[in-house]
Formats: C-alpha cells, structure tokens, sequence
C-alpha cells in the first residue's frame, strides 16, 4: 500500500496529537500544524502533496475557513 500522507491542523496541542497518533497507529504519515499559517506554508512548499487534509476552523493566523478555500481554489 502507497503510503498515505495527512496534515492535521489543530492549534490545540493535545487534540493534535492524539489525533497524529491514532492516525500513525493505523499507519498513515502525519505532519502537524498548530496555526492556519503554518499549515500554509506546510501546502505551499510541499513536494508531495497530502492526501488529506484534517483542519480546525478557529485558528491562530489563517482561519479554517480560508485555508480550505485556498486548497480548494488551488486544486479547481
């Protein structure tokens, strides 16, 4: 199986990583953003794109709200 890579934005520390782990638990490859603005710069500069994105909608910089409208923007 391909390996398959997600992005969880999450700005509260704790709920980030419980969801990074059960999601390395069933062998997906995670990467964490704690900000709106980091998880842009995350999809920005990313050679392999993620397979999924998981996102909060209240966070620090970048709203939720806006980062999916850029990756959807971007992906139309």
């Amino acid at each position: 199986m391909a390996e398959v890579r997600v992005l969880i934005v999450e700005d509260d520390a704790d709920i980030n990583q419980i969801v990074a782990t059960r999601l390395a638990r069933e062998g997906y490859v995670c990467t964490q953003a704690f900000s709106g603005s980091e998880a842009r710069l995350l999809l920005g500069g990313e050679s392999q794109p993620f397979d999924l994105v998981i996102c909060d909608l209240m966070l620090p910089g970048v709203t939720g709200e806006e980062l999916v409208a850029a990756i959807r923007s971007r992906n139309t």
